[in-house]
Formats: structure tokens, C-alpha cells, sequence
């Protein structure tokens, strides 16, 4: 989203930083309110409920900036960051960053573009936890096969846990659905994955 000069000014007020894979970036609630630039990797974006359930809101990649909402109104991480590769980036801190877009207004676009394309994209996944169980689970197998090619949350093996957790039900709950599918040859489950086997089956017996 930026031309050259934007990105040259938001390097120069940037330090470099990198992370290991499975390292945590920020845990949920904490203070700090630097945002991320992505340079190489992937980060994995979660929230946490309090009995420590999970919940996989997104995966960021290269090109991507993280902890906008910390930087801009102070308040504490809304969720917590963990790389799931090695990944190396920028840290520019809130004070840089408001410098900035107060002097470059195509910095200043471009985060109200990211910030207006995840609420979109948060409200879809609230769809998910609506409706009985089938109907949730083939929602969210069917949202994440058509997910767009810039969107890196497909890209990572998520647990069954995790999966329960996007459609907020259990992992018994989700085993038994998926079992379900399963032995209606709708689906195939492996070790790293679903795959949809007929999709417009699929619909039809969740009702989607």
C-alpha cells in the first residue's frame, strides 16, 4: 500500500528485529504498544479465553503490520503473537508511528485500510460461531479452502483445538462432526489437514 518515499520513512524509523519459530512475539494483555512490520516469516495472531482455550484469529505475513490497535489507542494487546517460522521484521514504536502519519498522509490511508479490511474480516468469523455445530464446522472448512491467496491462515496446520475454537465449541464436539463427515466420504482428515472431498455435499448437509 505504500510507495517508495512511505516505505524508505517507516524503515528509517524502524529497528530491525527477529524471532524463532514457536517463540512468543507478545503474549495477550500486555502493555507494550510497538507495532511489527513483517519482513520475513509468519506470525500467528490468537486469543486466549481465560480456562486458556484458544482461539486462531489470523496468520500475518511478509508485507504486514501487526499491533496497530495497541499503537493507536494505548489500551493492552488484544491478543497474542507467536512465530510460526523464523521470522525477521521492523519495530517502530507508537510515538514513531504518530509522527509519522501525522506528516504522511499515504501512511496514515494505509492503516485505516488495514484496520477497515480485519474488522470486515473479524465480523465474518463471528458468523462462524452461529448455528448448530454442522453447520459451523462446514462453515469454517469451507471459509478456510476459499480463503484469498493473501490470507495465511490456511497455510498453517491448526489443531482440532484450534479449529473448535474459530466456531466456539468444543474438541469433542468438533471430533464427533468431523467423524461425521468423514464417514460420509465428504471429507478426508490427515495428520496436517482436511480435505473436502465434495464440497456441494457439504453444503447441502450443513445447510449452507
Amino acid at each position: 500500500m505504500l510507495d517508495a518515499a512511505d516505505r524508505t520513512a517507516l524503515r528509517d524509523s524502524a529497528t530491525s528485529v527477529g524471532f524463532s519459530a514457536g517463540s512468543v512475539i507478545c503474549h495477550q494483555g500486555d502493555q507494550s504498544r510497538n507495532v511489527l512490520v513483517v519482513s520475513t516469516g509468519r506470525v500467528r495472531v490468537s486469543r486466549f479465553t481465560v480456562t486458556g482455550e484458544e482461539t486462531v484469529l489470523a496468520v500475518r505475513g511478509p508485507g504486514e503490520i501487526i499491533g496497530e490497535l495497541s499503537a493507536v489507542d494505548g489500551r493492552r494487546r488484544s491478543a497474542t503473537l507467536t512465530a510460526v517460522d523464523s521470522v525477521s521484521g521492523m519495530v517502530v514504536s507508537a510515538r514513531a508511528l504518530e509522527r509519522l502519519c501525522q506528516v504522511r498522509p499515504g501512511i496514515t490511508w494505509a492503516m485505516l485500510r488495514v484496520v477497515a479490511s480485519r474488522q470486515r474480516a473479524m465480523t465474518g468469523q463471528q458468523d462462524l460461531r452461529t448455528g448448530p455445530s454442522m453447520y459451523r464446522v462446514g462453515a469454517m472448512l469451507l471459509d478456510l479452502a476459499h480463503r484469498g491467496e493473501d490470507d495465511l491462515i490456511a497455510t498453517v496446520p491448526l489443531s482440532q483445538r484450534e479449529l473448535a475454537g474459530i466456531v466456539g465449541i468444543s474438541r469433542e464436539t468438533l471430533a464427533r462432526t468431523l467423524k461425521v463427515l468423514r464417514d460420509a466420504g465428504i471429507i478426508l482428515t490427515r495428520r496436517n489437514g482436511i480435505e473436502i472431498l465434495r464440497e456441494e455435499e457439504l453444503r447441502a448437509l450443513c445447510g449452507i
